[in-house]
């Protein structure tokens, strides 16, 4: 996650933290485990190799600083592989996030992730799942932002910016130790399905965003656990974020992963 992003990020917070008592009254309300869909078991990731700086590798670890975002450098060594599962660990100081590798990126694809969710604090942000494309300033994310719920957004070029053109509020509220399937469908330029234990949470196409603008370019996969501080951060997004003791973790647990080629 580049700081061009954080700072849009930032200007996001500022626009939706005004109708922040409008959207979490009008959130979808998706209660996890109460659908009658059969969920099989995604693949774990237990004979994923995960090195820095080797992104011709399946994933590999981030590693970068940012300081006007208070200091809380991407470590390659807050991401670990225990017993299958993919443990993303926020720490004072330090963050995590895994990249998908260089050669991973498709126009037409499902992403899903089985996730166990870190107690959640003001500032924290745990984005287990979402698709990027830096050079076509494209994206799509599942956000779970502070103690304030998850928002989704999908994220376009317009007039070579990095641009939300649309944004939900689901599932408001605290969802510390919460766990959920979550996925992402892309069609390149036609839409994009958000779906929360195997049910339909939203479906985004170029008449429902700004001005119809819309990713159009072959996104990968990341998955995050990152900090809303620092100056450029506004705290109306994520809330306040305050410094951890030395010794505090916050663990998020990746159990599964698969991508399925549309």
């Amino acid at each position: 996650m580049n700081y061009t992003r954080r700072k849009l990020l930032a200007l996001l917070a500022a626009s939706t933290a005004v109708q922040s008592v409008a959207s979490q009254a009008l959130a979808e309300s998706v209660v996890a485990g109460s659908g009658d869909v059969a969920l099989d078991k995604l693949p774990d990731w237990a004979d994923v190799k995960l090195q820095l700086w080797k992104y011709s590798n399946p994933f590999a670890p981030s590693q970068w600083s940012e300081p006007k975002l208070g200091g809380y450098d991407w470590k390659a060594a807050n991401v670990k592989i225990v017993d299958g599962a993919l443990q993303l660990t926020v720490s004072e100081k330090a963050s995590a996030e895994v990249i998908s590798g260089s050669n991973s990126a498709s126009a037409s694809a499902k992403w899903e992730v089985d996730v166990t969710l870190p107690t959640m604090k003001p500032g924290l942000i745990a984005a287990p799942l979402w698709i990027f494309n830096d050079k076509a300033h494209e994206e799509v994310d599942f956000e779970i932002v502070g103690t304030r719920g998850l928002q989704l957004t999908v994220w376009a070029n317009v007039d070579n910016q990095h641009k939300a053109v649309w944004v939900k509020w689901i599932l408001v509220g605290d969802l510390s130790g919460k766990r959920y399937r979550l996925g992402l469908q892309y069609e390149a330029g036609k839409r994009v399905i958000f779906s929360i234990d195997g049910k339909e949470a939203a479906v985004v196409t170029p008449a429902d965003t700004t001005g119809g603008a819309f990713p159009n370019k072959p996104m990968q996969p990341y998955f995050d656990l990152w900090v809303a501080a620092g100056a450029i951060m506004d705290p109306r997004w994520a809330g306040k974020w305050e410094p951890m003791a030395p010794s505090e973790r916050l663990v998020m647990t990746v159990h599964g992963y698969r991508r399925t080629d549309i």
